[in-house]
Order: structure tokens, then C-alpha cells, then sequence
């Protein structure tokens, strides 16, 4: 399944350099889960169906949305397993060493970030658990937008607006004046990253 998520990664970069993309695809595949010749024609395959079948389900318009949805799912559902069946045992083990690396790496990214936040804007320990209890609860509440099936995008699009306003508002209670300052000047300074909704 991570290895079905890695390629659609690989394919949501064809957007950007393509080089980039064929490098960071050559990469992950001989690095990380070591494709044979063999499985990697199978996958560029697939991958070219699945694209060719997502493709002529986006022109359809003569289509209720539920049934499009359906049909969306049932095409994502088949192209993981596909996927997975060109796998070796040792290689969707790999896939799931890789898994619990990552999470790893991201927490301690989370720690990291959390840490200087509370550095540069000198918070007190209460004010850091706050923090931390927001940031779980915003994570939980995005998971569930995002998993909903029975909404449309804009209405996705719609709660993660209010949601983001209210964790502002949230941010707002727990720091003072001077640090709220000093947190939109570290944002201004960052470049700013979109994330697009599934």
C-alpha cells in the first residue's frame, strides 16, 4: 500500500521538474523497496492505465457525483492492490520498516519545531502543553475532514477555513501580546508551503 502511495507521490510530481520527478522515483524504488527491471516496467504500466482510466472518468459529465466517487474509489482500491501484488514478501516488509521510520522522523521533527518555537518565543512550560493538546486536536479534526467521503470539496475546503480560524483564535488565548508578534514575524519570514486537500 505505501508502495502504491509512493508512486501516486511520484506521479503528483510530474507537475513539477520532471527530472526531479524521475530521479526521486529511480531513487526511492532501487533505494528503498529495490524494484527489479521487471517490476518496474509491470508498475510503469499500471501506472499508465490507472492514469489512462482516471483521465476518461474526470471528462465524464453525464455523472452523479456519489457515482463518480464510487467509481473513483473502486479504481484507487484495484490499482493499490495491483500495485502490492508485484511486491515480494521482503519488499512490503521493507515498505513497512519504512513506515515506522517515517512517523519516527516526523515526530521528532514535530519535537524539533516545537522546541524552538519555544525558544524563540520563550514559553512557558503550561503554554507548550496547550500548544501540543491544539495541534493534536487540529490534526484530528483535518483527518476527519479529510476522510470524509460524503462531502464535496468545497465544503472541505469550507471547514478547514473555519478550523484554521479557530486555532488562530486558539493561538491567540494561550500567547501574549509579544509573542504573537513574534510568531508573525517567524511566519513572514518562512516560505509559505499549500497543502491540497484529498
Amino acid at each position: 500500500m505505501l508502495a502504491m502511495v509512493m508512486i501516486i507521490a511520484v506521479q503528483a510530481q510530474e507537475k513539477r521538474v520532471p527530472e526531479q520527478r524521475k530521479v526521486y522515483r529511480d531513487k526511492m524504488m532501487t533505494e528503498k523497496i529495490k524494484l527489479s527491471d521487471e517490476q518496474k516496467q509491470k508498475a510503469k504500466a499500471l501506472n499508465e492505465d490507472y492514469r489512462k482510466k482516471m483521465d476518461e472518468l474526470r471528462k465524464k459529465d453525464d455523472i452523479l457525483v456519489r457515482d463518480w466517487r464510487n467509481q473513483m474509489t473502486e479504481l484507487n482500491k484495484k490499482h493499490k492492490e495491483d500495485m502490492s501484488a508485484l511486491l515480494s514478501k521482503e519488499q512490503k516488509e521493507q515498505i513497512e520498516k519504512y513506515k515506522v521510520e517515517r512517523k519516527k522522523m516526523a515526530e521528532i521533527d514535530a519535537n524539533a519545531r516545537m522546541e524552538k518555537m519555544k525558544l524563540r518565543l520563550d514559553l512557558n512550560n503550561d503554554q507548550v502543553e496547550k500548544i501540543k493538546k491544539q495541534q493534536s486536536e487540529m490534526r484530528e479534526k483535518r483527518k476527519t475532514i479529510q476522510e470524509n467521503r460524503s462531502q464535496d470539496m468545497m465544503k472541505k475546503r469550507e471547514e478547514m477555513k473555519v478550523l484554521i480560524q479557530k486555532n488562530k483564535e486558539n493561538m491567540r488565548s494561550i500567547l501574549n501580546e509579544e509573542q504573537m508578534k513574534k510568531m508573525q514575524e517567524m511566519r513572514k519570514s518562512m516560505p509559505r508551503k499549500r497543502r491540497v486537500l484529498s
